[in-house]
Protein backbone atom coordinates (compact mmCIF):
# COMPACT_ATOMS: atom_id res chain seq x y z
CA UNK A 1 0.00 0.00 0.00
CA UNK A 2 2.84 2.26 0.55
CA UNK A 3 4.35 1.34 -2.26
CA UNK A 4 0.88 2.90 -4.46
CA UNK A 5 0.54 5.76 -2.52
CA UNK A 6 3.92 6.62 -2.92
CA UNK A 7 4.39 5.90 -6.66
CA UNK A 8 0.80 8.24 -7.06
CA UNK A 9 2.33 10.86 -5.41
CA UNK A 10 5.24 11.29 -7.35
CA UNK A 11 3.69 10.45 -10.54
CA UNK A 12 1.19 13.21 -9.48
CA UNK A 13 3.47 15.63 -8.63
CA UNK A 14 5.67 15.14 -12.05
CA UNK A 15 2.24 15.99 -14.10
CA UNK A 16 1.58 18.97 -11.71
CA UNK A 17 5.39 20.27 -11.93
CA UNK A 18 5.49 19.59 -16.02
CA UNK A 19 2.12 21.21 -16.85
CA UNK A 20 3.22 24.08 -14.91
CA UNK A 21 6.17 24.87 -16.53
CA UNK A 22 4.60 24.39 -20.13
CA UNK A 23 2.13 27.32 -19.13
CA UNK A 24 3.05 30.35 -20.96
CA UNK A 25 5.10 33.46 -18.57
CA UNK A 26 1.48 35.38 -18.50
CA UNK A 27 -0.19 32.19 -17.20
CA UNK A 28 1.94 32.97 -13.59
CA UNK A 29 -1.07 31.45 -11.37
CA UNK A 30 -1.41 28.26 -13.00
CA UNK A 31 2.30 27.76 -12.33
CA UNK A 32 1.88 28.64 -8.78
CA UNK A 33 -1.02 26.67 -7.90
CA UNK A 34 0.96 23.24 -10.02
CA UNK A 35 3.64 24.21 -7.55
CA UNK A 36 2.02 24.72 -4.27
CA UNK A 37 -0.40 21.58 -4.80
CA UNK A 38 3.10 19.26 -5.93
CA UNK A 39 5.00 20.37 -3.62
CA UNK A 40 3.01 18.33 -0.75
CA UNK A 41 3.07 15.52 -2.88
CA UNK A 42 6.62 15.23 -3.70
CA UNK A 43 7.19 15.46 0.56
CA UNK A 44 4.33 12.77 0.88
CA UNK A 45 6.34 10.62 -1.78
CA UNK A 46 9.45 11.29 -0.05
CA UNK A 47 8.11 10.49 3.25
CA UNK A 48 7.17 6.74 2.01
CA UNK A 49 10.17 6.36 0.28
CA UNK A 50 12.44 6.82 3.65
CA UNK A 51 12.59 4.20 6.52
CA UNK A 52 10.36 4.92 9.57
CA UNK A 53 11.38 5.53 12.30
CA UNK A 54 11.04 5.60 15.96
CA UNK A 55 9.50 8.51 17.89
CA UNK A 56 12.14 11.29 18.94
CA UNK A 57 14.54 14.22 18.02
CA UNK A 58 15.93 12.21 15.14
CA UNK A 59 12.30 11.43 13.33
CA UNK A 60 11.71 15.25 14.29
CA UNK A 61 14.72 16.09 12.79
CA UNK A 62 14.19 14.28 9.76
CA UNK A 63 10.87 15.84 9.09
CA UNK A 64 12.36 19.02 9.20
CA UNK A 65 15.39 18.42 7.04
CA UNK A 66 12.64 16.71 4.64
CA UNK A 67 10.63 19.78 4.53
CA UNK A 68 13.62 22.52 3.93
CA UNK A 69 14.89 20.20 1.45
CA UNK A 70 11.43 19.75 -0.68
CA UNK A 71 11.11 24.07 -0.47
CA UNK A 72 14.60 24.66 -1.97
CA UNK A 73 13.24 22.20 -4.62
CA UNK A 74 10.48 24.44 -5.03
CA UNK A 75 12.54 27.42 -4.80
CA UNK A 76 15.30 25.73 -7.67
CA UNK A 77 12.56 24.94 -9.62
CA UNK A 78 10.82 28.22 -10.00
CA UNK A 79 14.78 29.67 -10.76
CA UNK A 80 14.68 26.85 -13.26
CA UNK A 81 11.10 28.29 -15.07
CA UNK A 82 12.38 32.13 -14.83
CA UNK A 83 16.17 31.56 -15.79
CA UNK A 84 15.93 28.54 -18.54
CA UNK A 85 12.69 27.85 -19.54
CA UNK A 86 10.91 30.87 -20.18
CA UNK A 87 14.21 33.31 -19.66
CA UNK A 88 13.82 34.80 -23.54
CA UNK A 89 9.74 35.43 -22.64
CA UNK A 90 10.91 37.27 -19.49
CA UNK A 91 13.84 39.22 -21.12
CA UNK A 92 11.64 40.16 -23.84
CA UNK A 93 8.28 41.58 -22.05
CA UNK A 94 6.78 44.73 -22.21
CA UNK A 95 4.81 46.24 -19.92
CA UNK A 96 2.09 48.82 -20.12
CA UNK A 97 1.01 51.16 -17.14
CA UNK A 98 -2.31 51.12 -17.87
CA UNK A 99 -2.67 54.59 -16.60
CA UNK A 100 -0.05 56.35 -18.32
CA UNK A 101 0.07 54.26 -21.28
CA UNK A 102 3.57 54.15 -20.99
CA UNK A 103 5.55 50.67 -21.59
CA UNK A 104 8.36 49.37 -19.90
CA UNK A 105 10.76 46.82 -20.93
CA UNK A 106 14.13 45.07 -19.94
CA UNK A 107 16.62 48.11 -20.75
CA UNK A 108 19.45 45.56 -20.81
CA UNK A 109 18.20 44.27 -23.74
CA UNK A 110 17.25 47.26 -25.39
CA UNK A 111 20.47 48.72 -24.94
CA UNK A 112 22.10 45.15 -27.19
CA UNK A 113 20.34 45.94 -29.84
CA UNK A 114 21.09 49.13 -30.33
CA UNK A 115 24.56 47.82 -30.59
CA UNK A 116 23.61 45.09 -32.70
CA UNK A 117 25.82 46.16 -36.05
CA UNK A 118 22.59 45.26 -38.63
CA UNK A 119 23.73 43.64 -41.92
CA UNK A 120 23.89 45.47 -44.85
CA UNK A 121 20.74 45.66 -47.84
CA UNK A 122 22.01 45.47 -51.47
CA UNK A 123 20.45 45.80 -54.45
CA UNK A 124 21.45 43.03 -57.37
CA UNK A 125 24.20 45.07 -58.66
CA UNK A 126 25.64 45.08 -54.66
CA UNK A 127 24.59 48.84 -54.50
CA UNK A 128 24.43 49.80 -50.53
CA UNK A 129 20.68 50.18 -49.73
CA UNK A 130 20.49 50.42 -46.09
CA UNK A 131 24.29 50.16 -44.47
CA UNK A 132 24.87 50.38 -40.67
CA UNK A 133 27.07 52.90 -39.28
CA UNK A 134 29.24 52.67 -35.80
CA UNK A 135 28.81 55.71 -33.64
CA UNK A 136 29.91 57.38 -30.35
CA UNK A 137 29.24 54.36 -27.10
CA UNK A 138 29.21 51.87 -29.59
CA UNK A 139 25.37 52.28 -30.69
CA UNK A 140 25.12 50.81 -34.57
CA UNK A 141 22.40 53.65 -36.24
CA UNK A 142 20.75 52.33 -39.86
CA UNK A 143 21.40 54.79 -42.57
CA UNK A 144 20.47 55.26 -45.94
CA UNK A 145 23.23 56.04 -48.27
CA UNK A 146 20.41 55.93 -51.42
CA UNK A 147 19.15 59.13 -50.32
CA UNK A 148 22.21 61.05 -51.66
CA UNK A 149 21.19 60.00 -54.93
CA UNK A 150 17.42 59.13 -54.71
CA UNK A 151 14.07 59.99 -52.72
CA UNK A 152 14.37 57.66 -49.89
CA UNK A 153 10.87 56.50 -49.91
CA UNK A 154 11.65 55.04 -53.56
CA UNK A 155 12.74 52.07 -51.19
CA UNK A 156 10.69 52.21 -48.33
CA UNK A 157 8.15 50.03 -48.96
CA UNK A 158 10.87 47.23 -49.80
CA UNK A 159 13.07 47.81 -47.09
CA UNK A 160 10.80 48.38 -44.39
CA UNK A 161 11.89 50.46 -41.31
CA UNK A 162 13.95 49.23 -37.97
CA UNK A 163 12.98 50.70 -34.94
CA UNK A 164 13.69 49.80 -31.18
CA UNK A 165 10.28 51.08 -30.31
CA UNK A 166 8.16 50.17 -33.61
CA UNK A 167 9.62 46.85 -34.55
CA UNK A 168 10.26 46.65 -38.13
CA UNK A 169 8.85 46.07 -41.60
CA UNK A 170 9.55 45.14 -44.95
CA UNK A 171 12.65 43.26 -45.05
CA UNK A 172 14.15 44.39 -41.94
CA UNK A 173 11.12 42.28 -40.51
CA UNK A 174 10.95 39.04 -43.16
CA UNK A 175 14.60 38.88 -43.00
CA UNK A 176 15.33 40.01 -39.15
CA UNK A 177 16.97 36.74 -37.87
CA UNK A 178 19.63 37.60 -40.47
CA UNK A 179 20.31 41.02 -40.76
CA UNK A 180 20.95 40.91 -36.60
CA UNK A 181 23.25 38.06 -36.66
CA UNK A 182 20.27 35.76 -34.39
CA UNK A 183 19.89 33.09 -36.89
CA UNK A 184 23.74 32.29 -36.33
CA UNK A 185 23.61 30.55 -32.41
CA UNK A 186 27.22 29.10 -32.76
CA UNK A 187 28.63 32.83 -34.30
CA UNK A 188 26.54 34.45 -31.40
CA UNK A 189 27.61 32.23 -28.62
CA UNK A 190 31.62 32.80 -29.52
CA UNK A 191 30.52 36.68 -29.76
CA UNK A 192 29.43 36.55 -26.23
CA UNK A 193 31.79 34.63 -24.76
CA UNK A 194 35.32 36.74 -26.53
CA UNK A 195 33.22 40.36 -26.44
CA UNK A 196 33.01 41.13 -29.79
CA UNK A 197 30.44 43.37 -31.32
CA UNK A 198 27.72 40.97 -33.42
CA UNK A 199 27.16 41.38 -36.92
CA UNK A 200 24.74 40.61 -38.84
CA UNK A 201 24.65 39.06 -42.72
CA UNK A 202 24.53 40.89 -45.71
CA UNK A 203 21.18 40.69 -47.88
CA UNK A 204 21.23 40.90 -51.51
CA UNK A 205 17.81 41.90 -53.27
CA UNK A 206 16.54 41.51 -56.97
CA UNK A 207 15.72 44.65 -56.99
CA UNK A 208 17.63 46.99 -59.38
CA UNK A 209 17.79 50.82 -57.91
CA UNK A 210 17.75 52.70 -61.04
CA UNK A 211 14.75 50.63 -62.29
CA UNK A 212 12.59 51.24 -59.12
CA UNK A 213 13.70 54.91 -59.14
CA UNK A 214 12.39 55.15 -62.68
CA UNK A 215 9.23 53.38 -61.97
CA UNK A 216 8.85 55.47 -59.11
CA UNK A 217 9.21 58.26 -61.17
CA UNK A 218 6.77 57.19 -63.33
CA UNK A 219 3.83 57.69 -61.16
CA UNK A 220 4.56 61.16 -60.99
CA UNK A 221 2.77 61.67 -57.00
CA UNK A 222 -0.05 59.85 -58.08
CA UNK A 223 -1.01 56.81 -55.37
CA UNK A 224 -0.67 53.31 -56.97
CA UNK A 225 1.59 50.35 -57.61
CA UNK A 226 4.25 49.06 -60.24
CA UNK A 227 5.40 45.42 -60.01
CA UNK A 228 8.54 44.29 -62.52
CA UNK A 229 9.44 40.67 -62.86
CA UNK A 230 11.82 38.70 -64.92
CA UNK A 231 9.72 36.54 -66.32
CA UNK A 232 12.41 33.53 -66.61
CA UNK A 233 13.29 33.17 -63.35
CA UNK A 234 10.56 34.90 -61.21
CA UNK A 235 13.12 37.76 -59.88
CA UNK A 236 11.56 40.95 -58.42
CA UNK A 237 12.96 43.84 -60.49
CA UNK A 238 10.99 46.86 -59.00
CA UNK A 239 7.93 46.72 -56.35
CA UNK A 240 6.95 50.23 -56.07
CA UNK A 241 4.33 51.56 -54.03
CA UNK A 242 3.83 55.08 -53.85
CA UNK A 243 2.96 57.09 -51.31
CA UNK A 244 5.70 55.76 -49.05
CA UNK A 245 7.45 56.67 -46.47
CA UNK A 246 11.19 57.65 -45.48
CA UNK A 247 12.70 54.60 -42.96
CA UNK A 248 15.42 57.30 -41.98
CA UNK A 249 12.47 59.12 -39.78
CA UNK A 250 12.03 56.06 -38.10
CA UNK A 251 15.97 55.28 -37.21
CA UNK A 252 17.36 56.12 -34.00
CA UNK A 253 20.38 57.84 -33.43
CA UNK A 254 21.27 56.62 -29.56
CA UNK A 255 24.88 59.84 -30.03
CA UNK A 256 21.96 61.96 -30.33
CA UNK A 257 23.21 64.98 -28.29
CA UNK A 258 19.01 65.33 -27.03
CA UNK A 259 17.63 61.78 -26.84
CA UNK A 260 14.34 62.96 -25.77
CA UNK A 261 14.15 65.33 -28.92
CA UNK A 262 15.07 62.34 -30.92
CA UNK A 263 12.58 60.55 -29.74
CA UNK A 264 9.94 63.42 -30.07
CA UNK A 265 11.06 63.38 -33.67
CA UNK A 266 10.62 59.95 -34.25
CA UNK A 267 6.56 60.31 -32.51
CA UNK A 268 6.12 63.11 -34.75
CA UNK A 269 7.30 61.62 -38.29
CA UNK A 270 5.48 58.06 -36.94
CA UNK A 271 2.05 60.14 -36.19
CA UNK A 272 2.60 62.04 -39.66
CA UNK A 273 2.67 58.23 -41.95
CA UNK A 274 -0.09 57.39 -39.37
CA UNK A 275 -2.53 60.62 -39.74
CA UNK A 276 -5.43 60.29 -41.60
CA UNK A 277 -5.09 61.80 -45.24
CA UNK A 278 -1.41 60.67 -45.31
CA UNK A 279 -2.11 58.21 -47.85
CA UNK A 280 -1.28 55.01 -46.21
CA UNK A 281 2.35 55.13 -46.62
CA UNK A 282 2.46 52.08 -44.85
CA UNK A 283 0.75 50.21 -46.65
CA UNK A 284 2.67 48.20 -49.23
CA UNK A 285 0.56 48.22 -52.42
CA UNK A 286 1.92 46.20 -54.39
CA UNK A 287 1.31 42.91 -51.98
CA UNK A 288 -1.31 44.23 -49.54
CA UNK A 289 -3.49 46.07 -51.49
CA UNK A 290 -6.07 44.37 -53.36
CA UNK A 291 -8.65 46.23 -55.56
CA UNK A 292 -11.08 44.97 -58.58
CA UNK A 293 -8.35 43.95 -61.73
CA UNK A 294 -11.01 45.71 -64.47
CA UNK A 295 -10.21 44.29 -68.34
CA UNK A 296 -6.94 43.30 -66.86
CA UNK A 297 -8.57 40.28 -65.63
CA UNK A 298 -9.92 39.39 -69.25
CA UNK A 299 -6.77 37.76 -69.77
CA UNK A 300 -7.94 35.08 -67.26
CA UNK A 301 -10.88 34.71 -68.96
CA UNK A 302 -9.47 34.24 -72.21
CA UNK A 303 -7.26 31.64 -70.93
CA UNK A 304 -10.11 29.43 -69.72
CA UNK A 305 -11.60 29.91 -73.07
CA UNK A 306 -9.00 28.38 -74.40
CA UNK A 307 -8.45 25.95 -71.93
CA UNK A 308 -12.10 25.15 -72.48
CA UNK A 309 -12.51 25.42 -76.06
CA UNK A 310 -15.95 23.73 -76.69
CA UNK A 311 -17.67 25.74 -73.79
CA UNK A 312 -16.13 28.84 -74.42
CA UNK A 313 -15.80 28.69 -78.17
CA UNK A 314 -13.30 31.59 -78.46
CA UNK A 315 -13.63 32.75 -82.05
CA UNK A 316 -17.54 32.11 -82.11
CA UNK A 317 -18.11 35.60 -80.24
CA UNK A 318 -19.35 38.84 -80.91
CA UNK A 319 -19.64 42.36 -79.23
CA UNK A 320 -22.68 44.07 -79.36
CA UNK A 321 -23.31 47.47 -77.62
CA UNK A 322 -25.38 45.75 -74.90
CA UNK A 323 -25.62 41.59 -73.70
CA UNK A 324 -28.54 40.97 -70.83
CA UNK A 325 -27.49 38.20 -68.57
CA UNK A 326 -30.58 37.24 -66.24
CA UNK A 327 -33.88 38.91 -66.00
CA UNK A 328 -34.08 42.16 -63.21
CA UNK A 329 -30.36 42.63 -63.91
CA UNK A 330 -29.36 45.90 -65.94
CA UNK A 331 -27.43 44.28 -69.17
CA UNK A 332 -23.56 44.71 -70.19
CA UNK A 333 -22.44 47.76 -71.77
CA UNK A 334 -18.99 48.52 -73.73
CA UNK A 335 -16.37 51.01 -72.19
CA UNK A 336 -17.13 52.08 -75.85
CA UNK A 337 -20.82 52.76 -75.51
CA UNK A 338 -21.68 52.85 -79.19
CA UNK A 339 -20.26 51.22 -82.58
CA UNK A 340 -17.24 48.69 -80.61
CA UNK A 341 -18.35 45.99 -82.86
CA UNK A 342 -17.69 47.96 -86.30
CA UNK A 343 -14.40 49.09 -85.00
CA UNK A 344 -13.29 45.98 -84.62
CA UNK A 345 -14.17 44.93 -88.01
CA UNK A 346 -13.02 47.95 -89.67
CA UNK A 347 -9.52 48.29 -87.91
CA UNK A 348 -6.88 47.99 -89.14
CA UNK A 349 -8.62 45.28 -91.87
CA UNK A 350 -12.28 43.99 -92.23
CA UNK A 351 -12.31 40.86 -89.71
CA UNK A 352 -15.43 39.45 -88.10
CA UNK A 353 -14.87 39.24 -84.06
CA UNK A 354 -12.93 36.88 -82.50
CA UNK A 355 -10.97 35.99 -79.08
CA UNK A 356 -8.07 38.11 -79.97
CA UNK A 357 -9.85 40.98 -81.46
CA UNK A 358 -12.35 41.57 -78.68
CA UNK A 359 -9.62 41.43 -76.12
CA UNK A 360 -7.58 44.43 -78.15
CA UNK A 361 -10.17 46.20 -77.88
CA UNK A 362 -11.84 45.09 -74.26
CA UNK A 363 -15.32 44.25 -75.44
CA UNK A 364 -16.95 43.58 -72.45
CA UNK A 365 -20.07 42.24 -73.31
CA UNK A 366 -17.97 39.32 -75.18
CA UNK A 367 -15.93 38.28 -72.25
CA UNK A 368 -19.39 38.44 -70.19
CA UNK A 369 -20.50 36.20 -72.90
CA UNK A 370 -17.28 33.97 -72.58
CA UNK A 371 -17.99 33.75 -68.25
CA UNK A 372 -21.66 33.07 -68.76
CA UNK A 373 -20.63 30.23 -71.58
CA UNK A 374 -17.83 28.80 -69.10
CA UNK A 375 -19.85 28.89 -65.55
CA UNK A 376 -18.51 29.25 -62.45
CA UNK A 377 -16.75 26.14 -62.17
CA UNK A 378 -14.40 26.32 -65.10
CA UNK A 379 -13.70 30.04 -64.36
CA UNK A 380 -12.77 29.52 -60.83
CA UNK A 381 -10.87 26.20 -61.54
CA UNK A 382 -8.43 28.70 -64.54
CA UNK A 383 -8.40 31.70 -61.62
CA UNK A 384 -7.33 28.71 -59.48
CA UNK A 385 -4.40 28.36 -61.47
CA UNK A 386 -3.14 31.57 -61.51
CA UNK A 387 -3.82 31.38 -57.29
CA UNK A 388 -6.63 33.70 -57.41
CA UNK A 389 -8.16 31.60 -54.94
CA UNK A 390 -12.28 31.19 -53.47
CA UNK A 391 -12.10 32.96 -50.23
CA UNK A 392 -13.02 29.60 -48.42
CA UNK A 393 -9.82 27.85 -50.12
CA UNK A 394 -7.88 31.25 -49.48
CA UNK A 395 -4.69 30.76 -47.36
CA UNK A 396 -4.38 33.96 -44.31
CA UNK A 397 -1.27 34.91 -46.47
CA UNK A 398 -0.52 34.54 -50.03
CA UNK A 399 2.53 31.65 -49.60
CA UNK A 400 3.60 31.79 -53.45
CA UNK A 401 5.42 35.05 -52.10
CA UNK A 402 6.85 35.18 -48.93
CA UNK A 403 9.81 37.22 -48.67
CA UNK A 404 7.09 40.19 -47.69
CA UNK A 405 3.48 40.02 -45.97
CA UNK A 406 1.27 39.23 -48.96
CA UNK A 407 -2.73 38.97 -49.19
CA UNK A 408 -3.78 36.40 -50.99
CA UNK A 409 -5.82 37.02 -54.26
CA UNK A 410 -9.62 36.48 -54.17
CA UNK A 411 -12.30 35.79 -57.34
CA UNK A 412 -15.51 37.21 -55.09
CA UNK A 413 -16.12 37.86 -51.06
CA UNK A 414 -19.45 36.39 -50.93
CA UNK A 415 -20.57 32.97 -50.45
CA UNK A 416 -22.27 31.92 -53.67
CA UNK A 417 -21.76 34.92 -55.71
CA UNK A 418 -21.21 33.49 -58.81
CA UNK A 419 -24.07 31.61 -58.71
CA UNK A 420 -25.70 34.57 -60.07
CA UNK A 421 -25.37 35.26 -64.36
CA UNK A 422 -25.33 39.09 -63.81
CA UNK A 423 -22.36 38.38 -61.32
CA UNK A 424 -20.46 36.17 -63.56
CA UNK A 425 -20.71 38.06 -66.35
CA UNK A 426 -19.49 41.06 -64.21
CA UNK A 427 -16.48 39.22 -62.85
CA UNK A 428 -15.44 37.35 -66.48
CA UNK A 429 -14.65 40.59 -67.56
CA UNK A 430 -13.00 42.13 -64.07
CA UNK A 431 -15.59 43.79 -61.85
CA UNK A 432 -17.78 41.56 -59.78
CA UNK A 433 -16.07 40.80 -56.01
CA UNK A 434 -12.24 40.07 -57.62
CA UNK A 435 -9.98 41.22 -55.35
CA UNK A 436 -6.21 40.60 -56.83
CA UNK A 437 -3.04 42.24 -55.57
CA UNK A 438 -1.06 44.35 -58.36
CA UNK A 439 1.61 41.32 -57.72
CA UNK A 440 -0.92 38.82 -58.53
CA UNK A 441 -1.45 40.48 -62.04
CA UNK A 442 1.85 40.68 -62.60
CA UNK A 443 2.44 37.01 -62.07
CA UNK A 444 -0.73 35.95 -64.35
CA UNK A 445 1.53 38.22 -67.68
CA UNK A 446 4.67 37.05 -66.39
CA UNK A 447 3.03 32.97 -66.59
CA UNK A 448 1.51 34.06 -69.93
CA UNK A 449 5.24 35.08 -71.51
CA UNK A 450 6.94 32.10 -69.77
CA UNK A 451 5.22 29.54 -72.24
CA UNK A 452 2.57 29.14 -69.41
CA UNK A 453 4.69 27.99 -66.20
CA UNK A 454 4.19 30.05 -63.19
CA UNK A 455 7.71 30.75 -61.59
CA UNK A 456 7.83 31.79 -57.74
CA UNK A 457 8.26 35.43 -57.30
CA UNK A 458 11.11 36.18 -54.96
CA UNK A 459 12.83 39.58 -53.83
CA UNK A 460 15.60 38.12 -51.76
CA UNK A 461 18.65 36.68 -54.00
CA UNK A 462 20.91 35.90 -51.69
CA UNK A 463 21.84 36.29 -47.67
CA UNK A 464 25.86 36.17 -46.92
CA UNK A 465 27.31 35.44 -43.39
CA UNK A 466 30.47 38.18 -42.57
CA UNK A 467 32.99 35.51 -43.06
CA UNK A 468 31.63 35.58 -46.61
CA UNK A 469 29.73 32.09 -46.42
CA UNK A 470 26.82 32.34 -48.50
CA UNK A 471 23.71 31.02 -46.09
CA UNK A 472 20.76 31.39 -49.05
CA UNK A 473 20.37 31.53 -52.45
CA UNK A 474 17.21 31.70 -54.13
CA UNK A 475 16.88 31.32 -58.29
CA UNK A 476 14.23 29.88 -60.40
CA UNK A 477 11.46 27.87 -58.95
CA UNK A 478 8.66 27.10 -60.56
CA UNK A 479 4.97 26.69 -58.94
CA UNK A 480 3.28 24.82 -61.84
CA UNK A 481 2.19 24.73 -65.33
CA UNK A 482 -1.01 26.89 -65.98
CA UNK A 483 -1.63 26.36 -69.43
CA UNK A 484 0.04 24.35 -72.76
CA UNK A 485 2.79 26.17 -74.16
CA UNK A 486 0.29 27.12 -77.16
CA UNK A 487 -2.44 28.63 -75.19
CA UNK A 488 0.76 30.52 -74.07
CA UNK A 489 1.75 31.72 -77.66
CA UNK A 490 -1.73 32.02 -78.48
CA UNK A 491 -2.09 35.06 -75.43
CA UNK A 492 1.17 37.04 -75.91
CA UNK A 493 -0.62 37.40 -79.49
CA UNK A 494 -3.27 38.42 -78.03
CA UNK A 495 -1.66 40.96 -75.68
CA UNK A 496 0.61 42.14 -78.63
CA UNK A 497 -2.84 42.91 -80.59
CA UNK A 498 -3.91 44.68 -77.66
CA UNK A 499 -0.91 47.36 -77.87
CA UNK A 500 -0.02 46.83 -82.02
CA UNK A 501 -3.57 47.30 -82.85
CA UNK A 502 -5.85 47.66 -79.89
CA UNK A 503 -6.58 50.45 -77.03
CA UNK A 504 -3.22 49.60 -75.53
CA UNK A 505 -1.18 51.32 -77.98
CA UNK A 506 -0.04 53.99 -75.06
CA UNK A 507 2.45 51.02 -73.91
CA UNK A 508 4.71 50.63 -77.39
CA UNK A 509 7.35 53.33 -76.71
CA UNK A 510 10.69 50.61 -76.45
CA UNK A 511 11.91 51.38 -79.52
CA UNK A 512 12.33 47.99 -81.71
CA UNK A 513 10.75 46.44 -79.47
CA UNK A 514 7.67 44.24 -79.40
CA UNK A 515 5.54 45.20 -76.27
CA UNK A 516 2.49 43.25 -75.58
CA UNK A 517 -0.11 44.40 -73.16
CA UNK A 518 -4.07 44.76 -71.59
CA UNK A 519 -5.57 47.91 -70.50
CA UNK A 520 -8.40 47.72 -67.40
CA UNK A 521 -10.45 50.46 -65.81
CA UNK A 522 -11.49 48.72 -62.58
CA UNK A 523 -14.71 50.92 -61.14
CA UNK A 524 -15.16 51.13 -57.85
CA UNK A 525 -18.36 53.27 -56.05
CA UNK A 526 -17.16 57.03 -54.51
CA UNK A 527 -20.38 58.56 -53.54
CA UNK A 528 -20.51 62.13 -52.83
CA UNK A 529 -23.42 64.18 -51.35
CA UNK A 530 -24.51 65.41 -54.41
CA UNK A 531 -23.88 62.41 -56.51
CA UNK A 532 -24.19 59.17 -53.94
CA UNK A 533 -24.44 57.08 -57.16
CA UNK A 534 -21.22 58.08 -58.26
CA UNK A 535 -18.06 55.61 -59.74
CA UNK A 536 -14.36 56.65 -59.97
CA UNK A 537 -12.42 54.34 -61.78
CA UNK A 538 -8.31 52.76 -61.24
CA UNK A 539 -6.09 52.48 -63.41
CA UNK A 540 -4.39 48.82 -64.94
CA UNK A 541 -2.31 47.55 -66.97
CA UNK A 542 -0.13 44.58 -67.66
CA UNK A 543 2.24 44.56 -70.28
CA UNK A 544 5.22 41.93 -71.44
CA UNK A 545 8.11 42.52 -73.88
CA UNK A 546 9.79 41.33 -76.23
CA UNK A 547 6.64 39.79 -77.48
CA UNK A 548 8.65 36.71 -78.81
CA UNK A 549 11.28 36.07 -76.52
CA UNK A 550 10.11 37.87 -73.02
CA UNK A 551 11.96 39.14 -70.80
CA UNK A 552 9.94 41.74 -68.16
CA UNK A 553 6.26 41.05 -67.25
CA UNK A 554 4.78 44.63 -66.02
CA UNK A 555 1.72 45.30 -63.56
CA UNK A 556 0.99 48.91 -63.25
CA UNK A 557 -2.15 50.16 -60.97
CA UNK A 558 -3.04 53.89 -60.51
CA UNK A 559 -5.67 54.81 -58.17
CA UNK A 560 -8.03 57.00 -59.45
CA UNK A 561 -6.18 56.89 -62.36
CA UNK A 562 -9.31 56.63 -64.80
CA UNK A 563 -8.99 54.80 -68.09
CA UNK A 564 -6.16 52.03 -67.64
CA UNK A 565 -5.57 52.53 -72.10
CA UNK A 566 -4.51 55.83 -71.25
CA UNK A 567 -2.18 56.55 -67.98
CA UNK A 568 -1.85 52.37 -67.21
CA UNK A 569 -0.23 52.11 -70.68
CA UNK A 570 1.27 55.58 -71.09
CA UNK A 571 3.09 54.20 -67.42
CA UNK A 572 3.77 50.92 -68.57
CA UNK A 573 5.12 51.81 -71.76
CA UNK A 574 8.13 54.25 -69.67
CA UNK A 575 8.73 51.17 -67.23
CA UNK A 576 9.50 48.31 -69.97
CA UNK A 577 11.82 51.42 -71.52
CA UNK A 578 13.31 52.13 -68.43
CA UNK A 579 14.07 48.39 -67.51
CA UNK A 580 15.43 47.54 -71.08
CA UNK A 581 18.21 50.66 -70.41
CA UNK A 582 18.69 49.16 -66.46
CA UNK A 583 19.20 46.03 -67.14
CA UNK A 584 21.58 44.54 -70.18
Amino acid sequence: MRSIIRFVSLGAAAALLIYGLSQPIEQDSRWIASLWIALPLLYIAARLWLQPMPPGIARNIQHLALAITIGFAGLALQLLRQQFVHADAIASAVFIDQQTGQPTSNVRKVIAALKVRRGPILDRNGTPIVTTEVVEGDYAVRRYPLAETYDPTVFGNIVGFFSSRFGASGIEATCNDYLSGDRDSWRRLQDALLDRPRIGDTVRLTIDARLQAAAHAALRERSGSIVVIDVRTGAVLAMVSRPGFDPRGLAFNPAAPDRQAENRRIDEYWRAINAEGSGQPLLNRPTQGRYAPGSTFKTVTAVATLLHPEQGRPDAIDCPDERPTEPGAPPVVNAVRTGLEGIIRSTPFPAEPNLERVYAFSCNTAFAEYAMRLGPDLLIETARRFDIYRPQEAPASYDGFTDLPTLPSLIYVNPGFLNSRAALAATGFGQGELQVTPLQMAMVAATIANDGMMMRPFLVAEIVRPDGTTVVRNGPRPIRRVMPVNVAARMRANMRAGVAYGFGKAADAVPGVEVGGKSGTAEYPCPTRDNPEQLCAHAWFIAIAPVEQPRFAVAVMIENGGEGARLGAQVAGQVLRAAFEAIQ
